[in-house]
């Protein structure tokens, strides 16, 4: 699957494509803010770890298909979920899952990833 990115003020010749940043974790970056943010879809294999992060500018998170856990919260297609400047999560796939992603201050990885937690 490539993702395609459609604006009224940028074209593009080449649509973003999704990128692995951990195993069975892939990203595909929809535009970079000027402040170091950035809006973006991942998509995470059943099963899936994100490791430790935070987002100095908070995180808006929206979810497409699948199951994701964020920290402790469990969340299922449709769901919503703000985590404030300075929260610091992990993200697990209990099934395949892709999401959308706004991070106005970007993406800070946090220590060494840890073991997941299944439910």
């Amino acid at each position: 699957m490539v993702c395609v990115m459609t604006t009224n003020t940028q074209q593009s010749s080449e649509a973003p494509a999704f990128h692995t940043v951990a195993p069975g974790v892939e990203l595909c970056f929809l535009r970079r803010h000027t402040d170091r943010g950035t809006t973006f879809l991942v998509r995470m294999a059943a099963g899936a770890h994100a490791q430790l992060h935070d987002h100095p500018g908070g995180e808006e998170t929206y979810l497409i298909s699948g199951k994701l856990r964020i920290g402790e919260r469990d969340l299922v297609p449709g769901d919503y979920y703000y985590a404030p400047p300075g929260e610091i999560h992990d993200g697990y796939a209990a099934e395949a899952a892709l999401f959308f992603v706004v991070a106005p201050g970007g993406l800070v990885p946090v220590g060494e990833p840890r073991p997941v937690q299944t439910p």
